[in-house]
């Protein structure tokens, strides 16, 4: 199970990747880390570093909602709106298009990095329940837009703010036509590795790529992320 990715924009940062992941396994404790997470290792401590792994995670053992599930990786939604209008001084917090979604798998992984050659399947399997779901279940396609309406709602609620909220749902009003209409083709996938992860448990970004999906979310986080089949392709080619 190969999957292939039309539209990669965030390709082409190898040096990046080899780079990021030498460093997470130069640091002295991160096999045992990385295996006591996977395995759920009951007592163990983990250093008190930053960005560093973590007995628990918002998507560990994940027991939210659900947009579609395989068997061993979930699609959820992103907590965060996409429109920057509701994190006015705090754009990093926007999504990154109008349909920015996760994939996470089931197991302890923590992050890009800590992927070996006996679990980067997962990568794949990622893709496909992404891309069999849009294409094939309707349902899924308008939970997935609905999800965004949702995130609008929840800012609302956090910040309070009234215009920022009708602005957002304008935007969203004028975009969900769009995105209904949207092939599989028009999405990428992408990491953020470590250090630059904002969750201690592996989580793929789906992002909606056309211009006009992205208009109103932030570019903020272009220049971390890595293209899912870049980071696959280090992986299996790793001596």
């Amino acid at each position: 199970m190969t999957s292939s990715v039309v539209n990669r924009p965030f390709a082409g940062k190898s040096a990046k990747i080899r780079e990021q992941y030498e460093r997470f396994w130069n640091q002295p404790t991160a096999q045992p880390d990385v295996n006591a997470y996977l395995h759920k290792t009951s007592g163990y401590v983990y250093p008190d570093i930053p960005k560093w792994l973590k007995t628990s995670t918002p998507f560990t053992e994940w027991s939210g909602p659900v947009l579609s599930e395989s068997k061993n990786a979930l699609i959820i939604a992103n907590h965060s709106s996409f429109s920057t209008a509701q994190y006015k001084g705090n754009e990093g917090r926007t999504g990154m298009s109008m349909i920015h979604i996760l994939g996470i798998p089931k197991d302890g992984i923590f992050n890009g990095v800590a992927l070996n050659r006996s679990n980067v399947y997962i990568i794949d399997e990622m893709i496909k329940l992404f891309k069999d779901s849009w294409t094939h279940k309707p349902m899924f396609r308008q939970q997935v837009i609905d999800a965004q309406e949702a995130a609008i709602n929840r800012q609302k609620k956090e910040s309070r703010d009234s215009e920022a909220y009708k602005t957002a749902m304008r935007q969203f009003h004028e975009l969900k036509g769009k995105a209904w209409c949207l092939k599989t083709d028009d999405f990428t996938f992408g990491f953020h590795l470590w250090p630059d992860h904002s969750v201690s448990h592996l989580h793929m970004h789906i992002i909606a790529m056309p211009r006009e999906l992205r208009q109103y979310s932030t570019g903020i986080h272009d220049d971390k992320t890595v293209d899912a089949l870049d980071v696959r392709e280090y992986i299996q080619n790793r001596s």
